[in-house]
């Protein structure tokens, strides 16, 4: 006897222009919803399989699409529409996902304070304060945020950034009908919070030395890793995904891949001594050769090791060394380590060895002034003004 197969559900809602699909991808697989939104399939995962809570989600963007329709005709644009007409724009998809995700998120959070029907136009100085002052207290209703936890300038920030960046692309695109989404960003020259005292930590080298001897009691690639940071003063999501194949021992360089950086480009630059050596041996221990990862995932080989991992087994390496908690500093202070040590170079050669793109956030975020670099600039001018 043949078992009858089970046809998967789908169900539309709405106009032709403003249809929204509901379909199972599988028969007993979570809902899909489809939509086409200027001439693009907008298509993703509902995550349960809730036919009439399905039903009413289509209900509700059916909606939210006609009102951005009148919206657009009427030239009345809410913050909701930017915020969704970015989020499907070109300029966002060629951020990187782990960014895209991030970003979606931030965004979501402001965007539902100052209210998705809110007219773009009538944003104002005064909402950016109350976002900040309500981010600060850690107000309950704002979206993935502790309740009374405090943040800094800094964070509060970037939250704002992301809405500055969707306001300052909506006035570079264009309707149907050629017009602009926006005239202007209403907050443009709205100043953003900035921190006074910003906490830059540079890790001393006698504290690396003192973890580096820990290292192997913790998990032997840690070592490695202290090695390698400290060497080639790269961000932690670049050198975690470094792979055999970059690693080119006969001209002692390495490749840093732009899917890795932060940057986003492509960069060949020699190593150090210790790093060729330390990775040398790693690669003998684990007879690793070819397009698999430096730093192997402990459960599956052939992935590389979790950035969090990592932070887990610095921490270990503290609790041992038995450094107050105070103290501790972690993997980015290892960067700031690197850049202040090279001061005494061009910045331009600083900025290309390291991986920077930015001279300004090189000097402001990185290179940190050191007790005895101010006192040989106090007690050894340069030179001497003298009257010709």
């Amino acid at each position: 006897m043949t078992r009858k197969s089970r046809r998967c559900w789908s169900k539309s809602i709405g106009e032709p222009g403003r249809r929204v699909r509901l379909y199972e991808a599988r028969p007993g697989g979570p809902i899909m919803r489809s939509v086409f939104v200027n001439g693009k399939e907008d298509r993703k995962s509902l995550k349960h399989r809730d036919k009439e809570k399905a039903i009413g989600e289509a209900y509700e963007l059916v909606r939210a699409l006609l009102a951005n329709e009148k919206a657009l005709d009427e030239g009345s644009v809410t913050l909701g529409m930017v915020a969704e007409l970015y989020k499907q724009s070109p300029a966002f998809a060629t951020k990187k996902p782990r960014t895209r995700k991030a970003d979606t998120r931030t965004l979501e959070r402001v965007v539902t304070f100052l209210g998705r029907a809110r007219n773009v136009e009538t944003l104002s100085e005064s909402d950016v304060q109350r976002f900040v002052l309500a981010r600060r207290q850690g107000v309950g209703s704002l979206l993935r945020v502790q309740p009374g936890k405090v943040v800094r300038d800094q964070a509060i920030a970037s939250d704002l950034v992301i809405l500055m960046t969707a306001l300052n692309w909506a006035t570079r695109e264009r309707t149907k009908d050629g017009r602009r989404l926006l005239k202007e960003n209403p907050l443009h020259g709205v100043r953003l919070p900035r921190e006074k005292n910003p906490k830059r930590p540079v890790m001393l080298h006698d504290v690396y030395l003192r973890l580096l001897g820990v290292a192997d009691q913790v998990h032997p690639l840690l070592k490695l890793a202290l090695i390698v940071a400290e060497g080639t003063g790269r961000r932690i999501s670049a050198w975690c995904n470094l792979r055999w194949d970059d690693v080119d021992f006969q001209n002692g360089s390495i490749r840093w891949r732009a899917e890795t950086d932060k940057t986003g480009f492509e960069q060949i630059v020699p190593m150090t001594d210790p790093v060729k050596d330390a990775l040398a041996a790693t690669r003998r221990a684990q007879g690793a050769i070819g397009n698999t990862p430096v730093f192997t995932a402990p459960k599956d080989p052939q992935k590389p090791c979790n950035r969090h991992l990592f932070d887990d087994w610095l921490r270990k390496a503290y609790e041992i060394t038995k450094s107050p908690r105070e103290r501790w500093t972690m993997w980015h202070s290892i960067r700031r380590k690197w850049a202040t040590e090279r001061k005494g170079y061009p910045v331009r050669d600083v900025m290309e060895a390291g991986g920077w793109k930015n001279e300004e956030t090189l000097l402001r975020s990185y290179q940190q002034p050191d007790a005895e670099t101010v006192k040989r600039v106090v007690l050894h001018p340069t030179q001497r003004i003298v009257s010709r």
